[in-house]
């Protein structure tokens, strides 16, 4: 028994000439084997005393079937004893699963290992039609599906349903078959293929799920390597304006503004030199529309064997950007305003001056920098309240008085808390002051605003005023 893969069309013509002749071709075969470097159809009708003609058609039945093989020399074949691997041999060593089926459909021969995953003994199988083969642990549905009556040559993959839920796939190659006694078939040859199948399932799948957060992320995301874009999720064209296609023909570096270009592509040279230090800058591009958008991107590299790949995410903060914009310029009208207003302005949160206008430097001599790291109560209040309640001067506000004022404040209420204070100025003199103090809540923050008048002038005329009424009155009396 043996496999040959052929159309075996020309074999139609002979089936009853070989059960006829049998005899005739075993002794060409004991001939061609007792001479093994070959024998022409001349030597062999020689030695059988046979017809040439006759001996030309013996030599096409066995040379059809592969019992012999002919070598052409010139205009003279030479006929040898074919070098068979006896299949049994083949079932018995191949790791594959081989199963040899008539032209009927029945089993003729099968190997271990098929039996092993079918779960059946060699009884059980031997002589009956395929269709009715059951294994109590395999659905072998699918593979009856492939089996064509036809007996052409197939290859395709088939998938066995294994008791428990399991899978085992394999590849399967169907090899038309040509019997000792002229009769056709087929084998059917399954390499399992299971793991190699179920770890490209699970690269699919790792990739799908990949492009499923990728394409769903707010941020863009664009995969380069080398010089060329291989991979760009679709907020990246939201916030480009471009197709994958056309960024991967335009390369990378395209839509980066010109005033950026050169920043972001050191940038970039600096992490291929250091791959292992990822970088981020913030930079204008422009869209296919002609629009400027301002992305915050975040580079990182990585080296696979020699081709080094960049994974870009762009974060498009146009908004943030025009927004902080528009603070700026808010906190620069805010200080033009509030540095050319008549009063002094202290602004405290969390029990620090965090502002501090122009004219507080004029009122107190100290700087913006010194008035926050003095702080309120020490730059404002002087050490000798009592000097100037002595000297006749108007009354002032101590410290636990001020104290109190900022507890009574509510935030956003249109009444403020006031206050009058001597304060000792840098240089040592003295100022009287008239504050108001406003709050205003931010979330969990309280916002204290302090307007300061210098009043001095006005403390100075009333302290002479009262002087002067008190001269009056010793006179009158």
């Amino acid at each position: 028994m043996f496999i040959l893969i052929t159309s075996a069309k020309n074999l139609d013509a002979y089936p009853t000439m070989m059960q006829d002749y049998q005899t005739e071709l075993v002794a060409i075969k004991d001939l061609l084997k007792k001479n093994s470097n070959g024998m022409s159809v001349t030597d062999i009708s020689k030695a059988l005393k046979k017809n040439k003609n006759t001996i030309g058609r013996y030599l096409d039945i066995l040379l059809i079937s592969g019992q012999v093989d002919m070598r052409a020399y010139g205009m003279a074949k030479v006929y040898t004893i074919s070098q068979r691997i006896p299949l049994s041999a083949m079932l018995s060593y191949s790791k594959e699963l081989i199963m040899v089926l008539d032209n009927e459909s029945r089993i003729t021969d099968i190997n271990d290992n098929f039996l092993e995953l079918l779960q059946l003994r060699r009884e059980d199988t031997l002589g009956k039609n395929i269709s009715y083969v059951q294994s109590p642990e395999v659905d072998v549905r699918e593979l009856l599906d492939m089996i064509t009556s036809d007996l052409r040559e197939q290859e395709a993959t088939v998938t066995f349903h294994v008791k428990g839920g399991k899978e085992r796939i394999f590849h399967q190659k169907s090899v038309p078959t040509v019997f000792d006694d002229g009769r056709k078939g087929i084998t059917l040859i399954l390499e399992d293929i299971t793991e190699r199948i179920l770890a490209d399932r699970e690269i699919r799948e790792s990739e799908e799920r990949f492009r499923m957060m990728a394409d769903n992320i707010q941020d863009g995301l664009t995969i380069v390597e080398g010089d060329k874009t291989i991979y760009a999720n679709n907020r990246i064209a939201e916030i480009t304006g471009y197709s994958f296609g056309e960024m991967k023909a335009m390369g990378p570096l395209a839509i980066i503004a010109p005033e950026c270009f050169e920043e972001a592509t050191q940038q970039i040279r600096d992490i291929e030199a250091h791959p292992e230090k990822p970088g981020d800058l913030r930079m204008w591009i422009i869209r296919k529309d002609g629009q400027r958008r301002f992305v915050y991107a975040r580079i990182s590299g990585a080296k696979h064997d020699d081709t080094f790949y960049n994974f870009v995410i762009f974060t498009d903060i146009t908004d943030l950007k025009n927004q902080e914009a528009r603070v700026r310029e808010s906190e620069q009208l805010f200080r033009m305003m509030a540095d050319n207003i008549q009063d002094g302005l202290i602004i405290i949160e969390n029990d620090k001056i965090v502002f501090s206008n122009r004219r507080i430097m004029q009122i107190t001599g100290y700087s913006a920098e010194e008035m926050a790291e003095m702080g309120f109560n020490g730059t404002l209040l002087t050490n000798d309240l009592k000097a100037f309640s002595d000297s006749g001067m108007v009354p002032v506000t101590d410290k636990e008085r001020i104290e109190e004022i900022f507890r009574n404040v509510q935030p956003d209420s249109p009444y403020p808390g006031e206050f009058k204070i001597w304060i000792e100025r840098k240089d040592g003199k003295n100022r009287y002051l008239h504050g108001k103090i406003t709050a205003a809540r931010t979330g969990d923050m309280i916002r204290f605003y302090i307007t300061l008048s210098d009043i001095t002038d006005f403390a100075e005329r009333e302290k002479n005023l009262r002087e002067r009424i008190d001269a009056l009155q010793d006179l009158i009396h």
